[in-house]
């Protein structure tokens, strides 16, 4: 399959190649942009969500917080007066009376005797037992009390208990006054307190219980149990910012807080479709964009490339003519006129290169085979063409002989005169070399100062006989100019053809291992010398 997807992209015209990468550029630009923008903005969404719900559950429970307070306070003002304490139940119903009058936020204030009976005021013999209230039993330990929800015995109703114990001068336990609150009137203080579309507000008990929401619960709904994460938290003590399954079953994120005394939990909530809604219209309109850019892109690239197509057909046309081997062949550029200046440029270089094209070719063909330095064969030349004549000796059975040589101590001349001077010392051997080679000696540069020369029809006597006379020219006419005389010695390894190759793959390989062992023996021997194999 990845080799299908490669050779289909390689199938591809540059009409195709343009519009894809076009397409393909813009999608990822736009890719890199949204994706980036989308997590930053969603994180800065989450982190303005979680501020959110932290403020406003901050200011929520210290709002609930003040208000139980408050109510707490009221009870606690009548426990302690002065009718409670006498036990002057009659002036104590009527401070409360006179109080009802004005604040209407308790359903109810009463008192209930040390022994746990709650008397009303208009039938002191109808006595009811409380004792097993928590109210009460807080009340006997001498502590004030906030009650969770609780079933009021007349009524019915669910309700919260303000309690504080009434105390003597000796301050031994003489009963507690007791302030209820329906959840009605708690459901309409945190009416108050909605915020957003969906955010909401709960006041939790300690056992999981709803007590009331900012937004309205039915009553029976207001008796069930708040069993989401984020209760679980705030039994642990946990503080996380993930999303979850709201009381109302959509995906929300939430905050909690404890109440003083960790009676009561607060817990805010808010959808996270809420927190995320203009994000995601956002970006969808990001994406329209990106598409309509797309779509005039591809427009543009459509009538771009038709402009280009055309020059490129004649130069890719020209090309294969070149290929063929008319190397003359020229673009007509009357028939690109309306192509974009640069593709009339290259048209134009294109077919200035053409008309040099043959001449450059031969040039190539000749440096390739040819020393730039010395201006005598290479390395290159020798090993196929030397090889070739070399075979063709053998097949006649005539001897052949190879010589390898290097200029002694050539470091030391570029050391001591200078590279330049180096370079015109090899120019000047290279020289003296050639005009003793005849028309059956091949003269190359082997590489750095090293040359080899290829005997044909010469056994290793003859060619060692050569190779002292180029020696002996070398010393007599050494290099010099108008500034420098450079003496020159040269070593020489003579290597003769032999029908049993002992190194490399070829004749001509087996003979220059040959000959360049030699001429390490005759450089260890102390140089200015031809050796033979």
């Amino acid at each position: 399959m990845r080799r299908g997807i490669h050779s289909y992209f390689l199938s591809q015209t540059i009409k195709q190649r343009f519009r894809l990468w076009i397409g393909t550029i813009i999608i990822a630009l736009e890719f890199c942009i949204i994706v980036p923008f989308y997590f930053t903005e969603k994180h800065d969404r989450l982190n303005e969500a979680e501020s959110q719900l932290k403020q406003i559950i901050a200011l929520q429970s210290l709002y609930i917080e003040r208000w139980s307070e408050e109510k707490l306070d009221t009870i606690k003002r009548f426990a302690k007066s002065d009718p409670a304490k006498l036990l002057q139940i009659s002036e104590l119903y009527k401070d409360i009376a006179d109080y009802s009058r004005v604040h209407s936020e308790f359903d109810g204030i009463f008192f209930v005797d040390k022994e746990g009976y709650y008397r009303s005021e208009a039938d002191s013999n109808a006595a009811i037992f409380v004792g097993d209230r928590s109210y009460f039993t807080e009340a006997l330990q001498k502590k004030e009390h906030i009650s969770d929800v609780l079933f009021s015995n007349l009524s019915g109703k669910q309700m919260i208990t303000f309690s504080a114990p009434v105390l003597g001068d000796e301050g031994d336990f003489q009963g507690v006054v007791v302030g209820s609150v329906s959840l009605d009137m708690l459901d309409k203080l945190m009416e108050q307190l909605s915020f957003g579309k969906t955010g909401e507000v709960f006041v939790v008990d300690k056992t999981g219980k709803v007590i009331t929401s900012s937004r309205s619960l039915s009553r029976p709904q207001a008796d069930v149990m708040m069993t989401t994460k984020i209760i679980q938290r705030a039994y642990e003590n946990i503080d996380s910012n993930d999303s979850y399954i709201g009381f109302h079953g959509d995906k929300v994120y939430g905050q909690y807080q404890w109440s003083t005394g960790e009676n009561w939990i607060v817990v805010g909530e808010i959808a996270k479709k809420e927190i995320f809604q203009k994000l995601n219209r956002l970006i969808v309109t990001i994406i329209i964009i990106s598409l309509i850019a797309l779509l005039l892109s591809f427009i543009a690239t459509v009538s771009i490339t038709s402009r280009i197509e055309r020059p490129i057909r004649y130069l890719l046309r020209g090309t294969k003519i070149i290929q063929s081997g008319n190397y003359d062949y020229q673009i007509d550029v009357d028939k690109i006129k309306l192509a974009p200046v640069e593709l009339k440029q290259l048209c134009s270089t294109f077919n200035m290169m053409s008309s040099k094209l043959k001449t450059n070719i031969a040039l190539l063909e000749h440096s390739a085979l040819v020393d730039q330095l010395t201006q005598i064969h290479n390395r290159r030349f020798m090993m196929l063409e030397g090889s070739e004549q070399l075979q063709t000796c053998i097949v006649a059975g005539q001897p052949c002989s190879l010589m390898m040589l290097d200029i002694d101590h050539f470091k030391r001349i570029n050391d001591t005169y200078g590279h330049l001077v180096g370079d015109r010392v090899l120019h000047h051997v290279a020289f003296l070399f050639k005009e003793e080679a005849d028309l059956d000696t091949i003269v190359a540069r082997y590489g750095g100062e090293e040359f080899i020369i290829l005997a044909l029809h010469k056994n290793a006597e003859e060619t060692a006989s050569l190779a002292n006379k180029l020696r002996k020219r070398l010393m007599e006419e050494p290099y010099k100019d108008e500034r420098v005389k450079v003496p020159l010695t040269v070593s020489i390894g003579v290597a003769e053809y032999s029908a049993s190759p002992e190194y490399g793959t070829t004749v001509l390989e087996d003979m220059v291992s040959r000959a360049d062992h030699a001429l390490y023996r005759a450089k260890s021997g102390g140089r200015n010398r031809v050796e033979l194999d």
